[in-house]
């Protein structure tokens, strides 16, 4: 009966041309080597930053929390796998014929956080919802279902780009609709899509005159939010936490700031986990003080999601910090080297956009480690513990592996096309000079 079974599911995976192992991991090599080096830093970081976790909850080990973070990446490393092999057999026309479906299902799943059915608050916000048991993000799959949908929009008026009722209008209206439902509870979140929406505006070829016109408007925008939490912070629900990062990042800022008195500093500011990281960073020096050897876990109540660079910095000094940054550069000149190849505007921005996303969010959680940035909540890509986040990141990493073996087995083809018919053409001539 067993191996029956075993039959039968080669015979299976022998259909759709995976006859080993090695056909599971199709596409770009490379991209697979930094997804390997990103997982195992962050098992490392994770079993090392989660002894805070065990040591408030009176715990004596780790061992649990480091093998849920390896149950997820290796649930993670499955979802990149089938969803590469899916984009690279259904072909990326599939992905763009149903960009709308996920962009609406996007927007559904933000709207139940409203809902006391399903939204579920973690750490004050928001931003989650409950569904069966499982928390998920809906914020995450709303960033690569937009990448995906403005995409197509391009893709279907790519001769046309300069009509703004055909691609800018509607590009404005899809982000405007997500921005604002994040708006309420993630502020930081919402900027970045905008972000997103600009960068792939710019990809996509918008007129010059378009994209300076909508950034001006954009940097306005932003402006005028940055006033009225400063003013009237009330106004949104996690305002008054908004108001407070912003001045702690900047306190210059503090005298113009409601509720500001000139009496005392603004000292009811939580900075606590921002200082504790600076801590780390300073004594991790150039070599760090070894895997396992933080003392600012136990004081970085989110050393091991939001703040894990600064344990990674304290542990592996410089150099580690160093490593995981070229990381991610090389993750992106990668992408930016495998859309050379590619032959659809589609698939070219939907790569880019998404290896924009992971790298910027890489770097916007950096820089807030290290004080450049307001405390954003914005996880590192692949290396911090989490759940939805971490499975988005693997779909997304999917999305590009597969479009890169559809663009390699495609040039391939096309390639022996060109050699068949070269040589029935010399045979043609061959033949010819004989009679």
């Amino acid at each position: 009966m067993e191996d029956s079974f075993r039959t039968d599911i080669k015979d299976l995976f022998s259909k759709i041309g995976i006859t080993s192992v090695r056909d599971l991991f199709i596409g770009n090599k490379v991209i697979w080597v930094i997804l390997a080096f990103l997982a195992s830093i962050s098992l490392i970081a994770v079993f090392s930053s989660s002894s805070m976790v065990i040591f408030k909850g009176g715990g004596n080990h780790s061992g649990g929390v480091f093998l849920k973070q390896l149950l997820l990446l290796l649930v993670g490393l499955c979802i990149t796998i089938a969803v590469s092999q899916y984009v690279y057999r259904m072909k990326p026309a599939l992905l763009r014929k149903h960009a709308f479906f996920w962009y609406v299902v996007s927007v559904i799943l933000l709207l139940l956080t409203f809902t006391s059915a399903f939204s579920e608050e973690i750490n004050g916000a928001n931003r989650w919802i409950n569904i069966f048991g499982f928390s998920i993000q809906p914020s995450e799959f709303a960033k690569l279902a937009l990448v995906v949908y403005i995409a197509r929009i391009f893709s279907e008026n790519q001769d046309d780009v300069s009509n703004p009722k055909k691609v800018l209008y509607k590009i404005l209206v899809t982000t405007g609709i997500v921005a604002g439902i994040v708006l309420v509870s993630n502020f930081s979140t919402a900027m970045f899509i905008m972000l997103i929406m600009f960068f792939l505006l710019y990809l996509g070829g918008l007129p010059l005159k378009q994209f300076m016109a909508i950034l001006g408007v954009g940097c306005g925008f932003a402006l005028i939010m940055g006033f009225i939490i400063l003013k009237e912070p009330q106004l949104f629900p996690r305002g008054e936490t908004w108001q407070k990062r912003i001045v702690s990042f900047a306190p210059v800022l503090a005298p113009h700031a409601s509720g500001y008195d000139a009496k005392r500093d603004f000292a009811p500011i939580d900075n606590h986990q921002v200082n504790q990281a600076k801590i780390a960073i300073a004594t991790g020096g150039i070599l760090g003080k070894g895997p396992g050897n933080s003392e600012q876990r136990y004081r970085l109540s989110q050393a091991y999601c939001d703040f894990i660079y600064a344990i990674i910095i304290e542990e592996t000094g410089w150099i580690g910090a160093i490593l995981v940054i070229l990381l991610y550069i090389w993750f992106m000149l990668q992408s930016l080297r495998l859309v050379k190849g590619f032959q659809h505007l589609f698939d070219t921005l939907v790569v880019l956009g998404l290896a924009f996303v992971l790298t910027t969010q890489a770097f916007l959680h950096m820089a807030v480690v290290v004080n450049l940035l307001p405390a954003t909540g914005q996880t590192l890509p692949v290396i911090s513990s989490g759940g939805s986040s971490l499975f988005i990141t693997c779909i997304e990493f999917g999305i590009i592996l597969g479009m890169s073996q559809y663009a390699s087995s495609k040039s391939d083809d096309d390639e022996n096309k060109k050699q068949t018919s070269s040589t029935d053409n010399i045979k043609t001539i061959e033949n010819e000079s004989v009679n």
